[in-house]
């Protein structure tokens, strides 16, 4: 019969925050900033644009998840997955329905101008795998997911920001 060995408990934990130190080793280049990994210039909503016409950018742009704004200004995010849960409480008219009603609202934005180390803190800290970009007016300028990060990353670092995303959902 094979041993058993004792469980880590310290493996079931909750993620602790990111050592700066192991989080600047875990970059390629840890100097690097959010606008050079971001999607910039994202296509977006505004709050009155219907649910049909975000999904339709969805298939259109091959992308998951898709900005609101109000004059530049970034009010929330609608994701393929917001849609797919409210297809059973909306039924027929989903595709109707404004975004507003459906768009997370509590959106979690970055300064353009912000590290990519800031940026995965933040990705892991809230268990969130996009981050919307504003500049230092709080104008969106782009999008950084967590997939825009794996070419900066070591093989290391690519597996602490995913578990951290995971364990903090």
């Amino acid at each position: 019969m094979p041993e058993t060995l004792p469980l880590d408990e310290s493996a079931n934990s909750a993620a602790a925050p990111a050592d700066p130190a192991s989080v600047d080793s875990d970059l390629i280049n840890p100097s690097l900033r959010v606008a050079d990994a971001m999607t910039a210039g994202p296509r977006t909503c505004s709050p009155h644009s219907t649910v049909l016409e975000a999904v339709m950018f969805f298939r259109d742009a091959d992308c998951g998840a898709i900005p609101i704004t109000d004059m530049g200004k970034p009010l929330g995010i609608l994701t393929d997955r917001d849609v797919a849960l409210a297809v059973a409480e909306h039924q027929g008219e989903l595709s109707r329905l404004p975004v507003s009603e459906l768009m997370n609202n509590q959106v979690l934005t970055i300064n353009v101008d912000d590290t990519i180390a800031t940026a995965m803190d933040m990705l892991g800290d809230h268990g969130v795998r996009r981050l919307l970009v504003v500049d230092s007016a709080g104008v969106l300028q782009g999008v950084l997911s967590w997939t825009d990060l794996v070419p900066h990353l070591s093989p290391c670092g690519l597996g602490h920001v995913v578990s951290r995303i995971v364990e903090n959902r």
